[in-house]
């Protein structure tokens, strides 16, 4: 036994041969090929011996010059007829010809191998940006393209780079990107694989140099890690860029007072989506109409002064500018929309105005529209029923900002305790609310929820992952597309998405919004990175106590169809405490109205204001 155990732990020649070949392959290409020059050298270097031993040489050849004719037979693989000499001549130049045919093939490959691999690494490799005042973007999210798109459009024909970051593979991510989005030629983007929570990971974006950084991450945690991986980055930086960052949650992910001291400009886009929710759920349309204010597309908002307004009031500038649309005031570096009309305007002061291009707007000539008296709004009629399925952490705020004429607000499609848990008993609404915890899993149950609603609103599951709370959304709604269909109730509805790419799925032939996280606070995030100034302009927007974005028919304003002017169109809804900006057709067409043109109003037509409920 000890004698066959010694005999199993002796090594062989062999293995002590391909241990030593395999830490020479190891060490990489120069070795390889060291290893390769050594092995022709020592062949040509035997024949060249056996030829002289022999005597197999021309007379009169020194050994180095045999030794040199054979190196070059070698390196032109060459081979002898067979008139060249005698039998062992023939063999022993074969052989040589054999070893430098090997030779020439193997070095070929190694060298194209080593090409190959460094051409990959540097695809790979994540040089150091050289650019400043750049946009670095940290998270990618594949299918979702609004925040790159709207970053796009907001360069105009400005030179802009922008750094994206994420784990993705580079050519992954860049192929995505130029098969979603037209990038014009002043616009580069510059892609790195890294992971956007570890500090040294990220150097290579030259955060330090950088005007703005955008966190944009589904993940709370996430997020987290990021801004303190930036924050880490910039301890000792002379500069300090713009940071914007978002989470598709209603809790907050750092403490106020640290993110002001990290000068963080945060988006809680669950909240957010809970207040259009809120709007569109009555006013089918007002997220595309929300969308369209705050894309890059034609119109934005800009803060400037206009000249010889001092002195007069909010109310008289607004409804005598032409070529813009003044909706607020930017005054102590807060925003306010939609202020009193007979606010006096300082020197100082800078309005906010929605026009095409910065500086458009001006003071009409004539200047003769007084502010008029404040009118009520007509009464709306009353709503019978609103039925909600699902339920998460917006839905009492949602609930408070739904409007009053709505008689029951029934919560469906989910059980008794996660009723209690979303909605405390001592909550106060101004409309009855209910719970209806049958199982949807019926459609006939599904049908009788629905059957005297005027509308729907479905709420995504945010403890769910995004896809998984979007496939239940969806499928849900196919089934009330398809209750819809064959009974023609009247219903319209609102369905809350998680990724932009889910909403792609469906057909929007439908009279239904679907209010989508990643495309509002993508948009919304895009804006901010422009102008900071934007940041106080959407809390107010989006405060339950602000102005916010409404759309409304014109029976429900009290209006008729007909002709006017967009100057006494505007003139009449400011009476109703209403900025005017534009309206939407029956073919869902956006026109902003920022002058005095004339109008053709029709029953179908709807306007998009901002102002108070």
């Amino acid at each position: 036994m000890k004698k066959s155990s010694k005999k199993e732990g002796k090594i062989t020649l062999r293995q002590r041969f391909r241990y030593w070949l395999d830490r020479r392959m190891a060490q990489g290409t120069s070795s390889m090929v060291k290893l390769l020059v050594a092995t022709v050298l020592g062949s040509v270097l035997l024949v060249t011996v056996l030829v002289m031993v022999f005597g197999l040489h021309k007379d009169g050849k020194s050994f180095l010059a045999v030794l040199w004719d054979n190196l070059r037979s070698a390196m032109s693989s060459s081979f002898p007829s067979s008139e060249s000499g005698t039998l062992l001549y023939i063999v022993l130049y074969t052989f040589l010809g054999l070893i430098g045919m090997v030779f020439t093939g193997m070095l070929i490959g190694i060298f194209s191998s080593s090409i190959r691999g460094r051409l990959l690494a540097l695809q790979k490799e994540n040089s150091p940006v050289l650019e400043k005042g750049h946009t670095v973007i940290l998270g990618f999210r594949p299918g979702e393209y609004a925040l790159l798109e709207q970053m796009v459009l907001a360069a105009e024909k400005e030179k802009r780079t922008l750094v994206i970051a994420d784990q993705y593979e580079r050519v992954d991510m860049e192929q995505a990107v130029r098969e979603n989005i037209k990038v014009p030629k002043n616009v580069r983007l510059i892609f790195r694989k890294a992971s956007i929570t570890s500090p040294g990971a990220l150097a290579c974006c030259n955060i330090p140099e950088s005007d703005t950084v955008v966190v944009h991450t589904h993940d709370r945690g996430t997020a987290v890690k990021a801004l303190l991986a930036v924050a880490s980055l910039l301890k000792n930086a002379e500069k300090h860029p713009h940071i914007t960052a978002t989470v598709d949650t209603d809790e907050a992910i750092l403490p106020a007072g640290t993110l002001q001291l990290m000068d963080v400009h945060m988006l809680h886009s669950g909240d957010m989506v809970g207040r259009i929710i809120a709007r569109a759920a009555t006013q089918p349309g007002v997220f595309q109409a929300f969308m369209e204010i705050i894309s890059f597309h034609g119109y934005e908002f800009y803060f400037e002064a206009i000249p010889k307004t001092a002195g007069m009031k909010f109310g008289e500038v607004l409804l005598n500018c032409e070529g813009g649309i003044v909706a607020g005031l930017f005054r102590n570096n807060a925003a306010d929309l939609d202020p009193d009309p007979e606010t006096e305007i300082r020197e100082d002061d800078l309005f906010i105005v929605f026009e095409e291009e910065e500086g458009s707007v001006r003071l009409s000539r004539k200047a003769e529209r007084q502010i008029p008296e404040q009118i009520e709004q007509p009464v709306p009629a009353p709503i019978p029923e609103l039925v909600i399925f699902g339920a998460n952490n917006a839905l009492p705020m949602i609930i408070g900002e739904l409007p009053d004429n709505i008689e029951n607000i029934r919560i469906a499609g989910i059980s008794k305790t996660a009723y209690d848990d979303f909605l405390e008993e001592d909550d106060s609404f101004a409309s009855q609310i209910s719970g209806d915890f049958r199982s949807i899993a019926s459609d006939w149950i599904l049908m009788d929820m629905v059957k005297n609603a005027a509308h729907l609103i479905l709420l995504s599951d945010r403890k769910k992952q995004p896809e998984e709370a979007d496939t239940e959304t969806l499928l849900l709604l196919m089934r009330l597309r398809d209750i819809k269909r064959h009974t023609n109730l009247p219903f319209t509805i609102t369905a809350e998405m998680r990724c932009e790419n889910n909403r792609k799925l469906v057909d929007d032939k439908y009279e239904e919004d679907f209010v989508v996280a990643t495309d509002l606070s993508s948009m919304i995030l895009a804006q901010i990175s422009e102008d900071t100034r934007r940041s106080s302009l959407f809390d107010d927007l989006m405060d339950e106590e602000g102005s916010e974005v409404y759309l409304k028919k014109l029976s429900e304003l009290g209006i008729e169809p007909g002709k006017t002017t967009a100057g006494d169109l505007r003139e009449k809804l400011y009476a109703m405490s209403h900025i005017l900006i534009g309206l939407q057709t029956k073919d869902l067409d956006f026109r902003v109205l920022s002058g005095n043109e004339d109008l053709e109003l029709t029953e179908d037509d709807r306007l998009i204001l901002i102002g108070e409920a």
